[in-house]
């Protein structure tokens, strides 16, 4: 059984989230985008046996901001009917902020009647929908009004409403149920504490420092489950062994020895019976002096890298030895984190092998790492970015994602990571502006160069899917080749507010520079002095040597860029404007 959908709204920057769930689901996004919020928030619906756990009742701050703006907006804007008693309590009720999570269940037919308990309408449905929902919400509304009228009346008319928000939207009074939509009936203890969810969160550094820490509660319960009936009797005969070697060696019968002390007769034969008994603590608190090591080292005696991949296999492994868990469902935060990239490649290798494993454990994890990309099945991303969400199942059709799976350049997928990025046709051009902006010591720069091939206008569509209106930026450098049906072909992108495609003048990038302002007398010298180069006297002929002229010719010119020879170079105008752009040229100097 899986959670097939989830819909969140306002939690954080959620307003409105209505995305599938995979066996397998991968997250992506910039910082900042909703990633972590969602991870916590399709947890809500759900009871937890994570020692690290956060309450489900939730604060001020988690309450979306959207929903909040539109409340106080409605107070600002109905101010003075507030102190006039003219807002009607219905008015005021429609537009309190709440959150809301709501997971639905794909169940399959031998598990309809272990779900009976989440059936959202009755047996009579023709389709049968199972769902959970968590709720947090204004319990008092009535109070929640008079608390408004109160503060509005007693502020100073001129104060500004920003500064009595917490005042007009005291989370004391709200309260969180989980309960059964449609239905709106609670679900008892008994019935939730079938679905377990654990999470991995991105701060995690010290968790093997102690033992009571993240990390062994997972251990001890693989360990307990492992155990059967006569597992457990033999410990205990093994424990009851292990005592009396203990009270042997260490002689204490011997302490209480009062009977040969005594006087009074009657007396030795009651302390005779006074004993030392073995006092076994439950299997649980046995198990809890075990503790993760590796290579028969602590645990905490290794890089952050070991111990975070064994944390998070340990933690796997534990949940698929829950076997008496309906669902079993695992969040994680950044994987990859301080993980090598061998072991990246290993942890993806363990995540790959759980889609065709346990058919009750989900697992929703949130990357920055191209490595935590499955690139042969690309439908299970989602992208976020600003809160706001896109299905890659949804987004692209079938031939779009086999144009994605087919693509031999991994450093593409930088592309669904990238705020601004710039995609150049070959090496080249990625290295000159690389090395351009790497020169510009008083610029900051959040832009990904990309290595492409010819032919942008798929992968312009493609980008164009996830980022309309969006602003995020891309910039397409291109050659012309004497092709000018094709510059117009890509030409039309520039339509887009966010999209700055370029094409060289000339045939290809070396003749661009050579001929931009008075670069040929500049690489004239270089390549003279630097190569020995003769017969470069037309900038035809430079250009032709250039081109002949091995990789490493480029390479060279580029580490060279900001070198006393060259500081007189400009870029080729193709290039600058792009650059441009992006706000990150310098002066140009025009022909």
């Amino acid at each position: 059984m899986k959670i097939a959908h989830v819909m969140i709204k306002n939690f954080r920057n959620l307003t409105n989230v209505s995305v599938p769930l995979f066996n397998v689901t991968t997250v992506i996004g910039n910082n900042n985008s909703g990633k972590s919020n969602f991870l916590r928030a399709i947890t809500l619906p759900l009871l937890s046996e994570d020692v690290s756990s956060g309450s489900k009742n939730l604060s001020w701050t988690d309450i979306g901001n959207e929903a909040k703006k539109k409340y106080y907006d409605f107070i600002k804007e109905n101010r003075s009917q507030f102190l006039s008693d003219e807002v009607s309590q219905e008015d005021f009720e429609r537009i309190i902020p709440s959150v809301s999570v709501k997971i639905d269940w794909d169940v399959p037919e031998e598990e309809h009647y272990a779900m009976l308990d989440f059936l959202t309408g009755g047996p009579e449905t023709e389709e049968l929908e199972y769902a959970l929902e968590y709720g947090f919400r204004c319990k008092n509304i009535k109070e929640l009004f008079k608390q408004v009228v109160e503060v509005l009346n007693k502020a100073d008319p001129n104060t500004d409403i920003a500064e009595l928000y917490q005042n007009l939207l005291p989370v004391d009074l709200y309260s969180y149920s989980i309960f059964i939509p449609q239905k709106n009936q609670g679900v008892s203890y008994d019935s939730l504490k079938n679905f377990k969810y654990n999470s991995i969160a991105a701060e995690r550094d010290d968790f093997s420092n102690n033992n009571v820490r993240l990390g062994s509660k997972s251990l001890i319960q693989i360990l307990n489950n492992k155990l059967e009936t006569e597992d457990m009797i033999q410990i205990e005969k093994e424990y009851s062994s292990f005592f009396e070697q203990i009270k042997s060696l260490s002689k204490m019968e011997n302490i209480l020895n009062w009977q040969e002390l005594s006087e009074i007769e009657n007396a030795k034969e009651f302390f005779a019976k006074i004993s030392i008994l073995p006092n076994m603590p439950p299997m649980t608190s046995l198990l809890n002096g075990v503790k993760l090591g590796y290579d028969d080292v602590g645990l905490a005696s290794h890089g952050l890298g070991y111990r975070n991949l064994i944390l998070q296999l340990v933690l796997i492994n534990s949940m698929l030895e829950a076997s008496k868990s309906v669902l079993s469902l695992l969040t994680i935060e950044e994987p990859e984190a301080h993980l090598c990239y061998r072991n990246e490649q290993l942890m993806m290798s363990y995540i790959s092998s759980l889609e065709k494993g346990d058919k009750n454990l989900q697992l929703v994890y949130s990357t920055h790492s191209i490595n935590f990309i499955n690139k042969l099945d690309l439908k299970n991303i989602i992208l976020f970015d600003k809160g706001a969400t896109y299905v890659f199942s949804e987004c692209f059709t079938e031939s779009e994602l086999d144009y994605l799976t087919k693509n031999p350049n991994l450093d593409l997928f930088k592309l669904f990571y990238s705020k601004n990025c710039i995609l150049v046709e070959g090496i080249s051009e990625e290295l000159l502006i690389k090395s351009y902006l790497r020169n510009q010591n008083k610029l900051l720069y959040d832009v990904e160069v990309i290595s492409f091939h010819k032919g942008f206008k798929k992968i312009i569509s493609l980008w164009i899917k996830l980022n309309q209106g969006s602003t995020n930026m891309l910039g397409i450098i291109r050659d012309f080749d004497n092709q000018p049906n094709a510059q117009k072909e890509h030409d039309i992108y520039n339509q887009y507010s966010n999209i700055c495609i370029r094409t060289t003048q000339n045939y290809t990038l070396e003749d661009e520079i050579v001929n931009q302002n008075d670069n040929f007398f500049v690489l004239k010298d270089y390549f003279e002095n630097k190569y020995d180069w003769s017969n470069i006297d037309t900038k035809e002929k430079l250009s032709k040597k250039w081109k002949n002229a091995k990789a490493e010719v480029m390479l060279k010119f580029c580490q060279d860029l900001s070198s006393e020879e060259l500081k007189n170079i400009v870029l080729p105008r193709h290039i600058d404007e792009v650059l441009s752009y992006f706000d990150l040229a310098r002066p140009r100097l025009e022909n």
